[in-house]
């Protein structure tokens, strides 16, 4: 064995003492480096396939150093997992002797421990419960690639780390109002007895039933709405984002979320013994120019503190990853392409357009009236300037809103007028009117139809638009006749996301509002009254996420330009061309 294996036997064998596999089923300690001394250690490129969907394989896996993700090729790539030092794959071929169920991928360079099925039956030999430990991992990621929460809609590389709700405790400390109610029956029951009146004639009795009962049954209303309201509440924590869905029963919901790059620092706050005794406390997220997200009697907060700071960490390393295999790419394909080689002469001239002066508001294409003005579209794939974006009107609620009194006045008015065209007998207030009744309630038709499409206009021209690399807020009036207000704001200012859904009415119409956190000088923008608010949020949150990969990507592409231009100058002058006069060797 060389001396960079024997390293990286080393570096397993404490990884495998620590994996819970081993700590549950009480492995014996002492065979753990007896065990590692089977491993094959294989180093795995980036980009690489360490397992392939399909294959019959039975060997497992210990990553050492590392990131890999495991992908469901058959369903579009979907990500399942990620695998980190310490995590232990591949298990299921030996577990449910099972072609293997998904494609396991390298991130980053990674360094890795094989096991054969050998090796997996000297392991159960040692310690037969080992297996169950590890068909329960096994269990766990299944549940956790298929977990699924109302209103999140999770983004093609993001999966959820860990989800918690509020410890028992906060149930218990809803449960002051039901004792309070409680009470009533309580004393009545203690002044029954202190009258004299047994408990069995008390609970015989249809008149102190009638006293009874419905303070018991309100206070298990109480207690049951409680229950269902404290259940309804999540923290979650994915490889992209912390998320805090805050639902109150039959009111409404609000959902705060941020992404792990804007995460400042993670606040762990315990108020007492009681506390420390169960171990709940508060967790505090401050985050970057958005404010703190404090979500109360959180179970295991520290661990969840060090989940979200190691995800963060493990984010900025995919992404400085990513920027490996770029330049690994670039560097590659300019190789290829021999463009440290002297320029062709006679090559073109780069084309230069200069830039224009002053700043330019988007402008939004009037509707077409002869096709779709009058169809009451929410939401339209729109272009502005070129680039293409969602826009979003307000809900149907709210249009509703606007035109039912002009639509009220449109049936009212033109009824009169068709029963008076009609000379209906019962229409005796007409009488003597003639063409001066009929001619106003012409008027009144019109006059309804202008105010209908007045309303109607108001509201068509209220849009919220994002495009792939800002946010627009238009607010203005019917036929631009009062004006118009723009309010436009880059990708590069947004600091969170949130939506809210207020009441009960509201969350029945699935309605709400989508604010809209930025470090600018108008700070928010919010969505007011949308359809369907939490797919609003999750469609900007995904837009301004591939927004930052690419400004990402390309702050490192410049880079790799300038050192490859850097290069080929030092080929340039430490490979001169060779002279047209020189003699041919």
């Amino acid at each position: 064995m060389d001396l960079k294996e024997a390293e990286a036997i080393q570096k397993l064998i404490p990884l495998l003492q620590n994996h819970e596999a081993f700590v549950k089923s009480n492995f014996p300690s002492e065979l753990v480096p007896e065990f590692a001394q089977r491993a094959d250690i294989e180093f795995a490129w980036q980009g690489s396939q360490v397992i392939k969907q399909g294959d019959e394989d039975k060997r497992f896996f210990v990553v050492i150093s590392g990131e890999l993700r495991v992908v469901d090729a058959n369903n579009n790539n979907r990500l399942l997992n990620y695998l980190h030092p310490g995590d232990i794959f591949g298990m299921r071929g030996m577990l449910r002797n099972s072609p293997r169920a998904a494609t396991v991928e390298v991130i980053s360079d990674a360094v890795l421990a094989v096991f054969d099925f050998d090796d997996w039956n000297w392991l159960i030999g040692q310690e037969p419960k080992i297996g169950e430990y590890f068909e329960s991992i096994e269990r766990r990621y299944d549940d956790q690639a298929e977990a699924a929460f109302p209103g999140l809609n999770l983004q093609a590389d993001e999966v959820i780390v860990r989800a918690v709700k509020r410890h028992f405790l906060a149930f218990m400390a809803t449960l002051s109002w039901p004792i309070v109610i409680l009470i009533v029956p309580v004393l009545f029951l203690i002044g029954t007895e202190l009258m004299g009146i047994s408990l069995v004639s008390t609970f015989t009795d249809p008149l102190a039933l009638l006293i009874i009962v419905p303070f018991v049954a309100l206070a298990a209303l109480v207690i049951l709405y409680n229950y269902f309201d404290w259940r309804n509440d999540d923290l979650i924590i994915t490889t992209k984002r912390v998320i805090h869905m805050e639902r109150v029963l039959f009111l409404g919901e609000e959902r705060f979320e941020v992404p792990l790059t804007q995460v400042q620092n993670v606040t762990v706050i315990q108020h007492g013994w009681l506390d420390l005794f169960f171990d709940v406390d508060d967790i505090e997220i401050k985050t970057a120019a958005a404010g703190t997200l404090i979500v109360d009697n959180v179970a295991a907060a520290q661990e969840l503190s060090r989940i979200i700071l190691t995800e963060q960490l493990r984010a900025k390393g995919r992404a400085a990853a990513d920027d490996t295999a770029a330049v690994r790419r670039q560097i590659n394909e300019r190789l290829e392409k021999n463009v440290l080689a002297q320029p062709q002469a006679g090559a073109p001239a780069p084309k230069v357009v200069p830039a224009s002066s002053g700043i330019s508001l988007p402008t939004i294409t009037m509707p077409n009236i002869r096709t779709n003005y009058f169809w009451p579209s929410i939401r339209e794939v729109t272009k502005i300037k070129g680039e293409e974006g969602i826009m979003w009107r307000k809900h149907y609620y709210i249009l509703l809103q606007h035109i039912f009194l002009p639509t009220l006045a449109i049936i009212i008015s033109l009824y009169l007028l068709m029963t008076a065209l009609a000379n209906l007998p019962y229409l005796d207030y007409l009488e003597g009117g003639g063409w001066i009744i009929e001619l106003i309630l012409v008027l009144a038709v019109l006059g309804s139809l202008f105010w209908y499409v007045w309303e109607y206009d108001d509201w068509r021209r209220d849009v919220y638009i994002v495009t792939n690399t800002k946010i627009i807020d238009v607010e203005s009036s019917s036929f631009r006749l009062r004006g118009e207000q723009l309010r436009e704001g880059s990708f590069d200012s947004i600091q969170n996301i949130t939506y809210i859904i207020p009441n009960f009415f509201y969350k029945l119409l699935n309605l709400g509002d989508v604010v809209i956190e930025t470090a600018g000088a108008g700070k928010t923008f919010t969505f007011n009254r949308v359809l369907n608010p939490s797919s609003v949020q999750a469609e900007v949150f995904r837009r301004w996420d591939a927004y930052q990969q690419r400004k990402r990507d390309k702050q490192r592409d410049d880079t790799t330009k300038q050192i490859l231009s850097v290069l080929g100058e030092y080929h340039d002058l430490t490979h001169p061309p060779a002279s047209s006069n020189q003699p041919a060797k």
